[in-house]
């Protein structure tokens, strides 16, 4: 009867090896193709981290104005009368236009929670009691896109990835993230509006 159980056991096993191998290995090649969802999802994940922060050759100008004016008007934001403000100070530091506007989204909602007449919608100087002021929205835009150029881009911080160690070290990529997916968005409201 051992002999029997001895015999049998070395077939069963390698029977059992080799259909679990046959299934390793088909899961491996057929579970791309059944979570097409997650490898979307996570294109979307890896297109939202690479923004730039810097641009070359902007697109048109009024296209980037009513793609983030809509933008504003969709959150309801303060901002939404200076669509115009932020592209021309964007355009002036060579920065992404989406990108104050983000930062702004992650800091303060779209600068519809600052402290009160601040002006200031990004965190910017801005530690425990100590509160950086500005007189006006455009004040505000020009003193933190220089300050993301001079200080930040100078230095090799060329994306909100980057942007993050220095702007918020503490963050550990939620700020980044947030941010890009904010740029992205932008983006999309500009490729969605018609040339004029």
């Amino acid at each position: 009867m051992k002999l029997l159980i001895y015999l049998m056991w070395f077939p069963v096993t390698l029977l059992l090896l080799g259909m679990s191998l046959t299934l390793l290995f088909q899961e491996k090649r057929v579970s791309p193709n059944l979570s097409l969802s997650s490898i979307a999802l996570a294109d979307e994940v890896n297109a939202i981290t690479v923004n730039p922060i810097l641009v070359q050759n902007p697109p048109t100008r009024d296209i980037r104005i009513s793609a983030l004016h809509r933008f504003l008007q969709e959150i309801n934001s303060p901002l939404l009368n200076h669509a115009e403000d932020l592209v021309t100070v964007a355009d002036t530091y060579g920065l992404d236009y989406a990108l104050l506007p983000a930062i702004a989204m992650q800091e303060s909602g779209g600068c519809r929670t600052i402290p009160e007449n601040s002006h200031n919608c990004w965190g910017y100087g801005i530690y425990g009691s100590k509160v950086t002021r500005f007189s006006s929205y455009p004040e505000a835009f020009d003193r933190v896109a220089k300050t993301i150029k001079e200080t930040y881009i100078k230095s090799g911080l060329t994306n909100p990835t980057l942007l993050e160690n220095k702007w918020t070290p503490k963050s550990s990529g939620s700020w980044s993230y947030s941010v890009n997916f904010f740029m992205s968005k932008i983006h999309q409201y500009e490729q969605q509006t018609p040339a004029s």
